[in-house]
């Protein structure tokens, strides 16, 4: 069966069943990425180049952002600019299908923006699951947008015709990405000190997600990296 986070980049053609997973902390380059809660990283002001929301990194478009190094071939990139946030996830070489980034303005709410097929956002708390209580309304944000995945329906359809299996067909008939860039006004929190966390499944784990940081939880914010924007 196909993992869960994989099969959300399906469901819009084959209506699968999801089946919640379980949280497992990834190893970050080589160490494990702790920070103290009064650790701040401090957002850079971008230079005006402007990010196209489409996946790939193109020249020029994160040169002027804060790198963060969360994994071995997985890269996260910072930056604000006239009143938007910017968030890349770059992973080389590409192997997912799906990002989830969480964002608490106030160590209390956490607002769970996810994007894979479709993106979506919902507000968790310490009782929510991975993908129920609340549940997601596809392609529901508000003041945020992210790339999706995209792919070639007919060549996916040749090529299960001709004997590949749907998620085999898939992943050959996905277009180019690098990976998923958001872009969130600012104004959608009332604070300028963001607590966020990431989860990226790569494959072929998909059940074992690298996080960021390290050891932290979807439904407690402790442990998770500070932002400054102001």
């Amino acid at each position: 069966m196909v993992k869960t986070r994989y099969l959300i980049t399906s469901i819009i053609f084959f209506g699968l069943i999801l089946i919640p997973i379980n949280k497992t902390a990834g190893t970050v380059y080589g160490k494990m990425y702790h920070t103290d809660e009064s650790e701040l990283i401090k957002v850079p002001e971008g230079n005006g180049n402007p990010v196209l929301i489409d996946g790939i990194f193109s020249p020029g478009e994160w040169e002027d952002a804060r790198k963060i190094d969360i994994s071995q071939n997985v890269c996260l990139y910072l930056k604000k600019y006239n009143g938007h946030v910017f968030f890349g996830v770059k992973v080389t070489p590409y192997k997912t299908f799906v990002v989830d980034l969480f964002i608490s303005p106030d160590s209390k709410s956490i607002h769970h923006l996810h994007t894979s097929a479709q993106i979506s956002e919902r507000l968790v708390s310490k009782d929510s699951g991975p993908w129920e209580n609340p549940s997601f309304i596809w392609g529901y944000s508000v003041d945020w947008y992210a790339n999706e995945i995209r792919w070639d329906a007919g060549k996916m359809q040749d090529l299960i015709n001709k004997g590949k299996t749907k998620d085999e067909a898939q992943e050959i008939s996905n277009f180019k990405y690098d990976g998923y860039e958001f872009q969130i006004k600012q104004s959608k929190f009332s604070s300028d000190k963001w607590l966020i966390r990431i989860e990226v499944p790569i494959s072929p784990d998909f059940d074992k997600p690298i996080i960021f940081p390290t050891d932290t939880k979807m439904t407690s914010t402790k442990g998770w990296i500070r932002l400054e924007l102001d």
